[in-house]
């Protein structure tokens, strides 16, 4: 019971000390998990070739897909057990844990097995430039064939984060990214394995962690720890899962539909281009890492307090800590508009003026509206940790459609910056649906307790 007294119980207290305290390690897990992604980016551009580098750009979308399609799962299994912990149900708990494991196990093999008979066919159906194919074929068929263990670690996480543990995953992704960088020295620049290295280092790092974590896990907090009764198919429960999950990962899977149209279009361009988006992507990632953390804690947030009907602390603290993650997003915009430049040569052994002038404008571009980013990252977190799934489906619809129709439409008229343009505009089309239902959501329940409280 030490262990559980030291979790943050998300239903006491100031709703923004707790988003606080809960993302200051997701924080600094985005920090190494960003290092080590950038160590990946940096070796591959200064050690093997530009090529190289847009070899595994051109596999964003296809490993966001990989992810997503595993997503909707550990998601559905952190709003179970988000829901079993605020409503102190230790017996829900260990079968939201042993059901997670069943549907984390399923999704895995399932995707993977897509990736090793479809990543040539895929890459070639997304335009992939001839130069680079074989390198972005290779990086799936590793990366993503063996995505068990990245979806094991991050089930595990999951779980964790959903009883208010933010502490363990940190240390668990610290130890991915140092052995991943290490691996990286090892197979790039001692054995000359290119991209293939890349994606080895990847896997075996996550697949050391994932089984540390879990071991961890169980050994930590016995209430986890499934007994022989809770191995047993609980069908209501899979329901759940199931009515809960399977929406997300199709959703989840549509928005990667999305990236691969988006990718086709840009993949059209030219190599150049791709280069540009990977070096674009990576700054990215380390401009909103200042946000980011914040807004994904209020699923857990709002899960918490969900589970124990205390619906008035989950409007006050996402109205707080939208005015925290706006500041934060205009901020970093405009460290982005003022630093893009030599943050993006960082990327680069030979400076590409073509391949930088697009990668700065496309980070300037969608810098301009972090502050869209940041609020549909919150509102959407906050409804599906209180398990409203359909609104967060519909705004994924909104958005996935605007990116689609306008990197389509636009760059017939401005060109690449139409391709950058586009994704902004998602975001805020995005969020209008979502916080429209969240905010009649609030008045009504507001009502309701009004009406029997009276």
């Amino acid at each position: 019971m030490e262990a559980k007294r030291k979790n943050l119980d998300m239903t006491q207290g100031e709703p923004v000390r707790l988003l606080i305290l809960f993302a200051i390690p997701m924080i600094i897990g985005s920090v190494f998990q960003l290092m080590y992604n950038m160590v990946d980016t940096i070796i591959v551009g200064r050690y093997v070739s530009l090529e190289a580098l847009a070899a595994i750009g051109a596999t964003g979308s296809t490993m966001h897909f990989i992810q997503m399609g595993c997503s909707g799962m550990t998601n559905a299994a952190s709003i179970v057990i988000s829901h079993a912990e605020g409503a102190k149900q230790e017996d829900r708990l260990r079968q939201g844990v042993s059901h997670a494991l069943y549907m984390v196990l399923a999704c895995s093999v399932l995707v993977g097995l897509l990736m090793l008979f479809g990543a040539r066919p895929l890459m070639r159906l997304l335009k992939t430039p001839e130069n680079i194919i074989d390198g972005s074929v290779t990086y799936i068929l590793i990366a993503g064939g063996l995505t068990i263990a990245m979806q094991l670690y991050n089930g595990a996480t999951s779980v964790l984060r959903a009883i208010g543990d933010s502490r363990t995953p940190l240390l668990f992704l610290i130890l991915s990214s140092l052995l991943n960088v290490a691996l990286d020295l090892v197979f790039v620049i001692r054995l000359q394995a290119g991209v293939a290295g890349v994606a080895w280092a990847t896997v075996l790092s996550q697949a050391v962690s994932a089984l540390l974590c879990l071991l961890y896990m169980f050994r930590r907090y016995p209430r986890l720890r499934p007994e022989k009764k809770d191995w047993l198919l609980n069908r209501a429960l899979l329901r759940e899962y199931l009515g809960t999950g399977l929406p997300m990962t199709l959703q989840s899977m549509a928005l990667s539909v999305g990236m691969f149209v988006i990718t086709a279009v840009i993949n059209s361009h030219g190599s150049d281009v791709v280069a540009a988006y990977t070096i674009g992507s990576k700054v990215e990632q380390l401009a909103v890492l200042s946000f980011s953390s914040m807004a994904f804690s209020f699923s857990v947030y709002s899960g918490q307090n969900f589970g124990a009907k205390r619906y008035e602390r989950i409007q006050e603290g996402l109205g707080k800590g939208l005015v925290i993650i706006c500041s934060l997003a205009v901020l970093s915009g405009i460290v982005m508009h003022l630093f893009a430049r030599p943050i993006a040569l960082i990327f680069m052994d030979e400076v590409n003026e073509a391949v930088l002038v697009e990668a700065v404008r496309m980070v300037r571009v969608e810098a301009t509206l972090y502050t869209a980013l940041g609020a549909i990252w919150a509102v959407n977190s906050t409804l599906r940790g209180m398990g409203l799934i359909a609104p967060t489906i519909v705004s994924s619809v909104v958005e996935l459609a605007s990116k689609i129709g306008f990197s389509l439409l636009l760059p017939m008229f401005f060109g690449t910056l139409g391709i950058w343009v586009a994704a902004p505009i998602g975001w805020v089309l995005g969020l209008i649906p979502s916080a429209y239902y969240l905010t009649r959501w609030f008045r009504r329940t507001r009502a309701e307790t009004a009406e029997h409280g009276a």
